[in-house]
């Protein structure tokens, strides 16, 4: 056991090293004659036998009377003995007949002194002299045996296939080739084989950088990885390791500690230049004004312009990003992963397009421009790509005793302009983006959304009380369970949209008007978190539209017409009357207090042509970003949308009330006064023993008139001169909820299912029926009128249910047109709050709002004609009026 636990310490306390990429602050000054610094590392290590490091400490090379020879059997360099004589040279040699490619140096041998033939080694050719060996040039010459590759003679061992791959370069989707990439790949890849590091390997790294770390085919990048496991850690990280490097990894700091950054850098062919602060590489493109110190607590923001005479190939740079770390006695670099956006694997951009951490290619080297990718034959420069934006992102994690941060890493976006003299001045952006552990907050969440579920538990099993009374169960049955699945749905999706709500809303307030930062945007866990989240309301809210929807459009209603033929005049009773209520309440069965058309080009307006969707950028500010290279924030998007949709529908429903209802149409207390007008009641049952009634009995008791009594009619109401309208005597109520008798509910269903003998039968049965009972001619089936209590007010719930005691249906007053719960006019805030779960579902995955309003309007507008046309049909049903009548 205890050997298994110290395994898992070793390998934890290994890994977390390797992560981190420890590099101790040594530098070239630093290394002694016998030893050079090994850029990778960033180490002094040890020289060869025989040789000295260079006068820059960045290489070894022979030391004096030694000279290079390359070994076939070790396959590299070694230094050899040179031959000294006080002999004359000139003498020894002129003797001596030697191959073109061949210098003539000395050799003893005991007190003799003689000359020999020596080959160069490689990439070397003989001077002038003929007796030592030079770098070659464009004009070597090469033996049979060997190969000019780009001017420089490379034995056949060493030789790479010229595979067109290794010189194109991918360029917005379309092949290029590249006349740098073309004469330097296959070169610099032969050298750092032979050579096994040093300068030679750095270029081809670099050369892999400039071709976006593509190593889907034989190219710079696939090179390098073939040769990189003998001579350096490579410059890609792992991806097992992303989730460790970017959420796992911590990193112990000092309060108030300065968030200091380092640049280790390369010029292009690979020399060691040196390190310098992080500003260095926006200094190298454009001048970026005052350089705020990067603070734990704030975020910062640069941009400036570059002018394209700066971009030549002298002043390429690459870059290795260190974090200075200074939390104990001797200051370490810890390596800061890069993700470049650019980066190509499979033929994806899969650090832009792919939002799965496990899944992104982090890297460790970049540039500040490009200029040599795009070099032709001819010797001119087609495109020029540069740093457009480097964003730092730091993540503090609090503790009880000491700060820590998550590994920062950076995000390194390319853009490309067409040559060097077009005239554009391209903008560099550079951000540091601090957030702060989400723990707190996500536990905050976590803690709502159990204690509103639980709340919302209890008022479902509320509300599933109230419908097993109403509905006269007598045994729990699989549509109880059923019913109680869809109340619970739509409470717990009303439960999350609220939530959401609520903490997006105050992470955006807070976000947007710190100036250090106190409060953090949730990280791309916590953000999959909220999207579940959202995924899971509109699911739940769905299923309860759908079923409310259903339940609408299979509700029971009658017209009972209260008009009689006039015996004087021998008339009949008109049926026109009828089709009239009829087809208003066709047409009021979708209407809505609020217009989904004025409500999305509100939305948009405010979002997209006022640009109030700028809000949701990723910076801490209450003003507009105009020219940003920031991304927007899922979360920060979610709030804004969900408080824009809600504002507009808010306002909408309190003009509706406060002005609309009041002085222009109130479409509710319009359809009773019809019905009044037209001598028409309406009967509703939408439960076994649950319904509505609209009492539209007329006070002048005929309404089938014509117009001159008609207006003398709504005159003698006018003057009080007639009876009221309401269903009792001496009062004005017209609209009523009915818990029914059990009896009352039993008659109904035998008259309704006697439908065999005829559908005018029916209607007058039931007709006759209606009319009597409500005017109280049934001593067995009467009902009583009365007020609701507070408590029945509240919970919805009828605590006079027991029929055993009470035989009467009772009406129960209704001031507040409750019958509108079977209508969309009721249900204004099921319907909101299911548009705005939609509009968050789609805003959250298309980061457009354009999509997502038009998505609302459309996808209303489908479930607007689904309850029409079944809705239309079940009131043809019900009312037994032909379907022809209602239009």
């Amino acid at each position: 056991m205890i050997v298994l636990v110290a395994h898992y310490l070793l390998f934890f306390i290994l890994k977390k090293v390797e992560a981190y990429d420890v590099i101790l602050s040594s530098f070239p000054e630093s290394c002694n004659r016998s030893s050079y610094f090994d850029s990778i590392s960033h180490k002094c290590k040890g020289c060869g036998v025989f040789q000295i490091s260079s006068d820059d400490r960045l290489s070894c090379e022979c030391g004096f009377g030694y000279y290079p020879e390359f070994n076939e059997k070790s396959k590299a360099i070694e230094c050899l003995r040179c031959n000294q004589s006080i002999q004359s040279e000139m003498c020894l040699k002129s003797n001596l007949t030697c191959e073109p490619y061949d210098i003539k140096v000395l050799q003893i041998t005991g007190n003799i002194t003689s000359a020999r033939c020596l080959k160069c080694p490689l990439w070397h050719q003989p001077d002038d002299t003929k007796s030592s060996c030079v770098p070659c040039s464009n004009m070597c010459h090469c033996p049979s045996e060997y190969e000019d590759v780009n001017g420089t003679c490379v034995k056949d061992l060493f030789t790479i296939p010229e595979t067109p791959t290794i010189f194109t370069y991918n360029l917005h989707g379309r092949p290029y080739i590249s006349n740098y990439l073309r004469n330097w790949v296959r070169l610099t890849a032969i050298k750092c084989k032979a050579h096994g590091g040093g300068k030679y390997c750095e270029h081809l790294i670099n050369l892999c950088v400039l071709t976006d770390y593509n190593y889907d085919s034989q190219s710079a990048c696939s090179l390098y990885r073939q040769l990189s496991g003998g001579f350096s850690n490579s410059i890609y990280y792992d991806d097992s390791q992303n989730e460790y490097l970017l959420n796992s990894a911590r990193i112990n700091i000092l309060k108030d500690q300065k968030m200091d950054f380092m640049v280790k850098q390369y010029a292009l062919d690979g020399t060691y230049l040196l390190i310098q602060p992080l500003q260095s590489v926006f200094k190298s493109l454009c001048c970026t004004g005052t350089w705020k110190p990067i603070q734990r607590n704030a975020n910062i923001y640069h941009s400036c312009s570059v002018y394209s005479k700066v971009f030549n190939m002298a002043d390429m740079r690459f870059y290795e990003i260190y974090f200075v770390d200074r939390a104990i006695n001797q200051s370490r670099l810890i390596n800061v992963p890069i993700k470049i956006l650019n980066l190509v694997r499979g033929g994806v951009q899969r650090n832009r397009e792919d939002k799965d951490i496990s899944r992104w290619q982090l890297t460790k080297r970049f540039f500040n421009f490009d200029s040599a990718t795009g070099s032709n034959q001819e010797g001119n420069t087609d495109f020029v790509r540069y740093l457009s934006s480097l964003t730092i992102r730091i993540s503090v994690m609090s503790g009880e005793k000491s700060l820590a941060l998550r590994l920062p890493y950076a995000t390194i976006n390319y853009e490309s302009i067409g040559s060097l003299e077009n005239g554009n001045s391209p903008v560099i952006h550079f951000a540091v983006k601090n957030t702060v552990s989400m723990d707190e907050a996500m536990k905050s969440l976590e803690i709502a959304l159990s204690v509103l579920s639980t709340f919302g538990a209890l008022y479902a099993l509320i509300r599933i009380v109230v419908w097993y009374i109403r509905s006269d169960k007598a045994t729990i049955d699989l549509q109880t369970l059923i019913r109680l699945l869809v109340y619970g749905a739509d409470i717990l999706a009303n439960v999350i949209l609220i939530v959401i709500f609520f903490i997006t809303f105050y992470w955006f307030m807070t976000f947007r008007q710190q100036e250090e930062v106190t409060v953090s945007l949730p990280a791309r866990q916590e953000e999959q978190f909220i999207k579940d989240l959202v995924i899971s309301a509109f699911t739940l809210k769905t299923i309860s539209v759908l079923w409310m929807i259903g339940e609408q459009c299979n509700v029971d209603i009658f017209l009972i017409d209260w008009e009689s033929p006039r015996p004087t005049k021998g008339e009949i009773v008109s049926v026109w009357r009828m089709f009239f209520v009829a087809n208003e309440w066709n047409e009021l069965q979708v209407a809505r207090k609020s217009s989904i058309s004025l409500q999305v080009i509100l939305v948009l307006l405010t979002l997209k042509v006022f640009q109030f969707e700028r809000f949701a950028l990723e910076i801490p500010a209450t003003y507009f970003m105009a020219d940003t290279f920031l991304n927007y924030n899922t979360v920060l998007r979610l709030a804004l949308g969900l408080f824009t949709y809600l504002f507009f529908s808010l306002a909408q429903n309190i003009l509706n009330a406060a002005l609309f209802e009041r002085y222009v149409e109130h479409k509710i207390q319009r359809f009773t006064d019809v019905c009044t007008l037209s001598n028409i009641s309406v009967w509703l049952r939408i439960h076994s023993r649950y319904g509505f009634y609209i009492h539209g009995r007329s006070p002048h008791g005929f309404a089938d008139i014509n117009m001159q009594t008609m207006c003398q009619q709504l005159q003698r109401e006018e003057e009080n001169l007639c009876a009221q309208r309401g269903l009792v005597q001496g009062q004005d109520t017209q609209t009523f909820s009915i818990f029914f008798h059990e009896t009352l509910s039993d008659k109904w269903r035998k008259l309704v299912k006697n439908q065999s003998s005829g559908t005018s039968t029916v209607f007058f049965k039931l007709n006759e029926f209606f009319t009597s009972f409500l005017d109280h001619a049934f001593r067995e089936l009467d009902y009583e009128v009365r007020d609701r209590h507070f408590l029945e007010t509240v919970l919805d719930i009828e605590m006079w249910w027991n029929m055993s005691q009470n035989e009467r249906s009772i009406f129960y007053n209704d001031g507040r047109n409750c019958f509108d719960s079977v209508l969309f006019y009721g249900n204004e805030v099921t319907l909101v709050s299911f548009e705005m779960l939609l509009f968050s579902l789609v805003d959250v995955y298309c980061h457009s709002y354009l999509t997502a309003a038009l998505t609302v309007f459309i996808v209303f507008k489908a479930l607007q004609f689904v309850r029409y046309r079944f809705g239309r049909r079940n009131l043809a049903k019900k009312t037994m009026i032909d379907s022809r009548f209602l239009f």
